[in-house]
């Protein structure tokens, strides 16, 4: 039976397969851990079907739906039975009808294959639109990603507003009692071709500024969190390898939509889309009812 379900619910796509699965379970313990419900979401498009050209009969798709939520609610309530738990089914558009929850949802969460040497690099469409137009944050579960008590690692850029993944990482780290580790990646640049020779070295005191800042705003995050421990890591690298090399112990790698100097129409920067094809577990951080915005 749809329901209704409550402003704040953590939001979970389901389709019924193993993929979903890992989302489902992560969405579970996630919202245990903050004292959320869960809502679960099954959304079909009823589109002309490429064998029959005929449209998909509307209550078959219902009936296969109700029959996957139920399933999920199910497995849900058995894993986490603490946890309050509505079911949904939409013909819409899988990635439409997340967006549209995200409005309401304390965050979003969807599974998506796992990482390899051709999957790794591909991303499902859902996953992508979701991520990118969402209205607050956006959990993408790889299949076999796995929940460790590893430190929740972010990435910050003091220059952009740092402040929403490093809230995203905080709430997470506490209520699952894990530590936060800041990193904050400069990629080192060398442009021998530059006319004046000297720009190369404002470039290089623009690095170490941003390394510095990035200290600086990690000891304050530090200082007003001290239930939380908190490491602090500046790097010099490519900050989409630097990132997903420092989550390899961690529980949860969390970026910001979008990076400093990008274009107002891009919804998610060239660092949050490397890491969600490349890390198996990551959080997409934006304030919530802002879509496709940081």
């Amino acid at each position: 039976m749809d329901e209704v379900f409550p402003d704040g619910a953590v939001v979970v796509g389901v389709d019924g397969t193993g993929t979903a699965g890992h989302a489902l379970m992560w969405a579970g313990e996630e919202a245990a851990g903050r004292r959320l419900p869960v809502h679960v979401l099954y959304a079909f498009s009823p589109r002309i079907s490429a064998r029959s050209y005929e449209l998909l009969p509307t209550a078959e798709l219902v009936a296969a739906g109700e029959k996957i939520t139920a399933t999920a609610e199910a497995e849900l309530r058995a894993a986490c039975p603490g946890v309050a738990v509505t079911t949904e089914v939409q013909l819409d558009e899988p990635a439409v009808a997340l967006v549209e929850s995200s409005r309401r949802a304390s965050m979003t969460v969807l599974g998506a294959r796992g990482l390899g040497r051709v999957s790794g690099r591909l991303l499902g469409s859902v996953s992508q639109k979701v991520a990118a137009h969402a209205a607050g944050p956006v959990v993408v579960v790889r299949e076999g990603a796995a929940r460790t008590d590893g430190p929740v690692v972010v990435g910050v850029d003091p220059e952009h507003d740092a402040a929403v993944p490093l809230e995203l990482a905080f709430a997470h780290a506490a209520a699952h009692g894990v530590g936060v580790r800041i990193v904050h990646a400069a990629h080192e640049r060398r442009h021998a071709a530059l006319a004046d020779p000297r720009l190369q070295d404002l470039l290089g005191e623009a690095e170490r500024l941003g390394l510095e800042a990035a200290r600086e705003l990690g000891a304050r995050w530090a200082a007003s969190h001290p239930e939380v421990p908190v490491e602090i890591r500046t790097l010099m690298g490519r900050p989409v390898d630097e990132l997903v090399r420092e989550a390899a112990d961690g529980s949860l790698l969390v970026v910001g939509a979008r990076g400093h100097h990008g274009l107002a129409g891009v919804r998610l920067g060239s660092v949050a889309r490397g890491v969600l094809h490349e890390a198996p577990l990551v959080a997409i951080a934006r304030r919530r009812g802002v879509p496709g915005g940081a």
